[in-house]
């Protein structure tokens, strides 16, 4: 079994989007970029909605200037799923729903992410990669 138990695995998941939500749907403080940032690895790897790969230094630059962006966002976590968890890793998958005061940028997404043990971390993980699907129904 991983290092950290499945209920670690889980409240990271919650953890990060909720710092994600709070940059981009109110006022910004750059405590939270430097947070969500933080929690992912070197060598991170984001697979869009709309197939993109995109780097760890490539998200923090498109998230730098979007801080407060989307008022009123609220990030959903639902339906989490420890698909393997070992010592050197863990994989869920979950489904993340946005919410938006005007309804732009609202949508479903099925993520797959890969989490690595890290103590000093929060929840002791870092985010290695994740896989975004958009849900169309």
């Amino acid at each position: 079994m991983i290092a950290a138990p499945e209920p670690r695995i889980i409240r990271e998941i919650e953890d990060h989007h909720a710092v994600l939500e709070r940059w981009l749907g109110t006022v910004a403080d750059p405590a939270l970029l430097t947070e969500f940032i933080g929690a992912h690895t070197a060598d991170f790897s984001l697979v869009t909605t709309d197939g993109h790969v995109v780097s760890g230094d490539q998200l923090a630059d498109s998230l730098r200037g979007a801080g407060g962006a989307v008022p009123g966002l609220r990030v959903v976590i639902t339906a989490v799923e420890v698909q393997l968890a070992t010592a050197e890793v863990a994989i869920a998958r979950f489904t993340e729903t946005h919410h938006t005061e005007t309804g732009t940028g609202s949508g479903v997404r099925v993520v797959t992410a890969v989490l690595i043990p890290a103590p000093a971390a929060r929840n002791g993980l870092r985010w290695r990669s994740v896989h975004e699907t958009l849900r169309t129904d």
